[in-house]
């Protein structure tokens, strides 16, 4: 992999960069997204504690995202992979939280006001759930660092919706706000799918699998958020 270069640079420092930089504008994404809400909310004296606790793993999660490039851009290696059982304990227990305010949020209407109950359930339940399909097959991958970096890319791009809507001016999209969300993720994940082309002039099969799997997703969400299936859902939990 030394022996190919992209502008005078070995495609494996291109490849260490890339991931670097990407999870630098992930993590600048979800600050600036919920820079001007969490403050005040979290000030607030009705404000539910475990919401407090999801906010406080969901941003471990993504310094830890940033920290594990770096340590691989710099050759740690033992570190990166001690850090990494971490990473999936941590997984884990978003997946569990992240389920957990979406029912809590919905229950209290709490939710985001661009939100119809329905899409902010389905939304919010599949999108954790794509999550933790790629953190898994990320973790079953650990020893294959070519699938491992790229699929556990694909499962940030994933979990930082929430910070992306919010960091987006939805109000001036109107109804169309989440095909704009929708194509900013496609957008972040297809970079990755671009750099592999211009570096090793082919897409790894997992981005066809990672960004495959968004896009399904995707897809998913607008055939159910409006489904009577989510409709039972919603009045069996108590919410109109």
């Amino acid at each position: 992999m030394n022996t190919i270069e992209l502008n005078g640079h070995p495609t494996r420092s291109v490849g260490r960069r890339f991931y670097l930089t990407m999870s630098l504008v992930l993590a600048a994404i979800v600050i600036f997204g919920f820079s001007h809400t969490l403050p005040g909310d979290f000030a607030a004296p009705d404000f539910p504690p475990v919401l407090v606790l999801h906010g406080a793993v969901f941003l471990t999660w993504v310094l830890l995202f940033v920290a594990q490039p770096a340590l691989v851009a710099r050759g740690s290696l033992a570190l990166h992979r001690k850090l990494g059982w971490f990473g999936a304990g941590l997984a884990c227990l978003m997946v569990v939280m992240g389920a957990g305010a979406v029912l809590l949020a919905l229950q209290q209407g709490s939710i985001p006001p661009f939100y119809p109950h329905g899409l902010f359930l389905v939304r919010g339940l599949l999108g954790i759930s794509l999550f933790a399909g790629l953190v898994a097959a990320g973790i079953a991958k650990r020893r294959e660092a070519d699938w491992h970096k790229r699929l556990m890319l694909c499962a940030s791009i994933v979990v930082i919706g929430p910070g992306l809507e919010r960091a987006l001016p939805i109000p001036a999209f109107g109804a169309w706000w989440p095909m704009v969300a929708d194509g900013v993720t496609d957008l972040l994940a297809l970079t990755g799918v671009a750099v592999d082309l211009a570096v090793r002039h082919r897409v790894h099969p997992a981005y066809l699998w990672g960004v495959g799997a968004i896009v399904a997703t995707q897809a998913a969400i607008d055939l159910l958020a409006s489904s009577p299936l989510a409709g039972l859902l919603l009045r069996a939990m108590g919410v109109s």
